[in-house]
């Protein structure tokens, strides 16, 4: 099958992922682009809420793709920051039109930006293997949505080539999905286990990571992946680029908390409870620490890493 053929598989993938908004989640879309009006080219919609259906006390999670930073920003520190280190992380919180009361946090990023790293060019996996996941993709102008549709196959691709030499033999279809979660969950500071949560994300959707199996891996003859052996020094290769990643991931996951303590109301305190609802672990914080996060956060970070708050 042709490079080309095997795109316009996952394309079908990722199209069979795209269904209306619920409420609760379109509440929350109208609502963030309200707050940054016409910078907003478009949303996409992921993560737990989607896989596991809204309620009102679960995070609605979004990246919000932008024309320019400084259309959301503005010209200082903050639109350079976002451009060094996308994505810069907001946190919104509204009442809908029952009386709910919704919590989203979401990543604005560039348009360029998002285009370029999801699609692999970049050795960062964050985006690329998130977006291996389902998604849905909000915008009215069909040529966007039809090159985040591209994005997305490519990013599926992509992760394909980055994971495969890790395995060899026979594979369940769903092997090469968790264990390439498993190992952009890795290179991420994240307090909970790696290996069951991939686990628990690939099980929810096991017909869809089976399509994707079988359009992008070589099949054995009872229809299961069958990976061929690519020889010791190209497994060295690609374990040790995943070593990289992990090298260089962990500091920029702790300059991104950093930038979110910055741009959430109460930021600091949602940090705590997200790392408290993954790990267990709690820590109690000064009113000193919660008004200036950024000047305490290295002694926060080590204060969470001393208690094993971070795999």
């Amino acid at each position: 099958m042709s490079g080309t053929e095997v795109i316009a598989q996952l394309r079908e993938v990722i199209e069979g992922d795209q269904a209306p908004l619920s409420a609760p989640a379109q509440a929350m879309a109208e609502a963030i682009r309200a707050r940054h009006g016409g910078a907003v080219r478009a949303l996409i919609f992921y993560g737990s809420a989607l896989r596991e259906g809204e309620a009102a006390e679960k995070m609605l999670d979004f990246y919000v793709i932008v024309d320019s930073y400084p259309a959301v920003h503005g010209r200082g520190l903050a639109s350079l920051a976002a451009w060094l280190l996308p994505p810069s992380v907001h946190f919104m919180a509204i009442t809908d039109a029952d009386g709910n009361r919704l919590r989203s946090k979401y990543a604005v990023v560039s348009e360029a930006a998002f285009l370029r790293r999801a699609s692999g060019r970049s050795l960062e996996s964050m985006l690329w293997a998130r977006f291996t996941q389902p998604a849905t993709i909000v915008t009215d102008n069909p040529e966007l949505r039809a090159r985040l549709i591209d994005t997305l196959a490519h990013a599926c691709r992509h992760f394909a080539a980055q994971v495969t030499p890790l395995l060899r033999g026979p594979q369940q279809p769903g092997d090469i999905w968790v264990r390439g979660l498993c190992e952009s969950y890795r290179t991420e500071l994240r307090p909970e286990n790696p290996g069951p949560r991939a686990a628990q994300i690939v099980a929810r959707f096991p017909e869809r990571y089976a399509r994707l199996s079988a359009i992008l891996l070589p099949q054995g003859k009872d229809g299961a992946p069958d990976l061929p052996d690519v020889g010791a020094l190209r497994r060295a290769a690609c374990a040790a680029k995943w070593g990289l990643r992990r090298i260089i991931g962990k500091p920029l996951g702790a300059l991104r908390v950093l930038k979110a303590a910055t741009t959430f109301d109460a930021g600091l305190d949602y940090i705590l409870e997200k790392v408290a609802s993954h790990s267990g672990v709690k820590l109690d914080v000064s009113e000193a620490e919660r008004r200036h996060p950024v000047l305490h956060a290295p002694k926060l970070a080590w204060r969470l890493y001393r208690a094993g708050a971070f795999r």
